[in-house]
């Protein structure tokens, strides 16, 4: 599911010089003057602003820090059941 489309749009890039229609279009800053160009660009869907709100959100490092506590020690404890087993199966391998 795409977040948008390649569309052919319309802004204004700066220039040495601009006609009288090209400044009705784009304002002129300062001494700068704006002429209108066509690019293409990556426009967003507005139905997808949530989900690209949600992905550009503040970073929550508590709850970060919660999953890899909690990632670790199941990763340590796995370890622990592991070297348990292994012991055990060593201790009927001696006899």
């Amino acid at each position: 599911m795409s977040a948008g489309s390649i569309q052919t749009v319309v802004v204004c890039v700066p220039s040495v010089s601009a006609t009288t229609a090209q400044q009705a279009v784009c304002a002129r800053v300062g001494t700068q003057f704006y002429v209108p160009a066509k690019v293409q660009a990556y426009l967003l869907d507005p139905s997808r602003k949530n989900d690209i709100d949600a992905a550009l959100g503040q970073f929550d490092y508590a709850y970060a820090a919660g999953i890899w506590t909690l990632a670790f020690s199941m990763v340590v404890g796995l370890y622990f059941v592991s070297h348990g087993i292994g012991q055990v199966l060593g201790m009927i391998r001696r006899g």
